[in-house]
């Protein structure tokens, strides 16, 4: 196995602080947005006096300036987005081909910034050494992600940058079997767009999943004090994620369940990225059997 320096001196660190939508890294996702996951688990109060430039507001304002605004509507062309929305919003079909893209990329899009948002706004009136704790937990599980995906294998499609995300989907899911044969391994690790019946497996999934998922474990065993480490986990396993629109085990296990916080009904920061649309795309993912 590489040792872990030779992985961070290959690996691309652009990567940690990806604002596009896809992302093709020698880390396989392992080390996807991993800065602003850091900077999440641990900033600060506004008027922290500690002089930590990591605060509440200035993160906000990065993660805005990543995922753009939170919008109005779907045909909302005013509000910056990651991504380009179609030239024709105004009268396009959110129900039908390029329409249709466009609303599930969005609904997945703002979910990821609502929870980046959730879990930094629960940081911020924590003790300092909560925060510590809960930054160690990310740096140890990413640094154990990398030894265990990170290799000379070069990604040959854009299955392969979901390597570490479809780890961490099965993680996620008590009901996985780690002893399972391949056929589980597809679960987890299918890349699909929702209205497609074609799927792709990242390459070398089978071979790192059992290794990669008991990383996992055995870190959480370790440090199962650390506060909010269920969302934390379910944060990793999403933002790590390479494109959400492509992945929906990815959706299933680590973003949906944002949806049922505590308070959520009251105070979602997107009223684009609710339940029934979730319900929406688990439709048409499931249509194709890909959920």
């Amino acid at each position: 196995m590489p040792s872990l320096v030779r992985l961070l001196d290959e690996h691309n660190s652009a990567c940690e602080r990806a604002r596009l939508s896809d992302c093709n890294c020698f880390c396989h996702g392992a080390g996807h947005q991993l800065d602003l996951l850091k900077r999440a688990v641990s900033c600060v109060p506004d008027d922290d006096p500690s002089g930590d430039n990591n605060t509440l507001r200035q993160l906000l304002l990065d993660l805005e300036g990543v995922y753009g605004g939170f919008h109005s509507g779907p045909r909302d062309s005013e509000t910056p987005s990651r991504r380009i929305p179609p030239e024709d919003l105004a009268q396009i079909d959110l129900n039908r081909g390029r329409g249709a893209s466009w609303l599930e990329k969005l609904v997945v899009d703002e979910a990821l910034h609502e929870a980046f948002e959730r879990v930094a706004r629960a940081s911020a009136p924590m003790e300092a050494h909560a925060r510590t704790l809960r930054k160690q937990f990310v740096v140890r599980l990413s640094e154990g992600a990398m030894r265990i995906v990170g290799g000379d294998v070069e990604a040959h499609n854009i299955a392969d940058g979901h390597l570490w995300c479809s780890v961490l989907a099965e993680a996620l899911d008590d009901a996985s079997d780690i002893e399972s044969d391949d056929t589980a391994v597809s679960k987890y690790g299918r890349i699909a767009y929702p209205r497609s019946g074609q799927r792709r497996l990242p390459a070398r999934l089978a071979n790192v999943r059992r290794e990669g998922v008991g990383h996992v474990r055995s870190v959480l065993g370790d440090m199962p004090g650390v506060p909010g480490l269920e969302r934390i986990l379910q944060l990793m396993g999403a933002a790590t994620c390479p494109d959400l629109w492509h992945h929906p085990a990815a959706v299933r296990f680590a973003l949906v369940p944002f949806l049922s916080e505590p308070g959520r009904a009251l105070d979602g920061l997107s009223i684009v990225a609710t339940r029934t649309r979730f319900e929406m795309l688990e439709s048409r993912w499931a249509r194709r059997g890909n959920w």
